[in-house]
């Protein structure tokens, strides 16, 4: 059997607010089921909000999250593939101009 969360015991088991939580059941993201008259959620719903927090992290809206777990589309799936995929390229090339930035940085110390 599941465990089951309240509101705040998912915010806590994921490192986000409760705040946050409620703004993803009011925009869909999280559909608890009710226990009385506290919302629920289970191990379902972790895994749910981890992967709302990573999609937030590379800068998914929260329209385009929604579609991301909602989805069965195969050209709406492709184009969030291409699009994290860019991200990662922009990404990889930022992370490689920090590092050349530090590395000129720490030779100028040195001197």
């Amino acid at each position: 059997m599941d465990k089951l969360y309240s509101v705040e015991d998912l915010a806590q088991a994921c490192d986000v607010t409760s705040r946050a939580v409620r703004l993803y059941m009011q925009k869909g993201l999280l559909e608890p089921r009710r226990a009385g008259r506290t919302y629920v959620f289970t191990d379902v719903s972790v895994e749910r909000l981890s992967v709302i927090q990573r999609c937030k992290r590379l800068g998914l809206t929260l329209e385009e999250i929604k579609t991301r777990l909602d989805t069965t589309s195969t050209p709406e799936l492709e184009n969030m593939i291409a699009r994290i995929k860019d991200i990662t390229e922009d990404a990889n090339v930022e992370l490689e101009s920090l590092c050349q930035a530090l590395s000129l940085i720490r030779r100028q110390k040195r001197n």
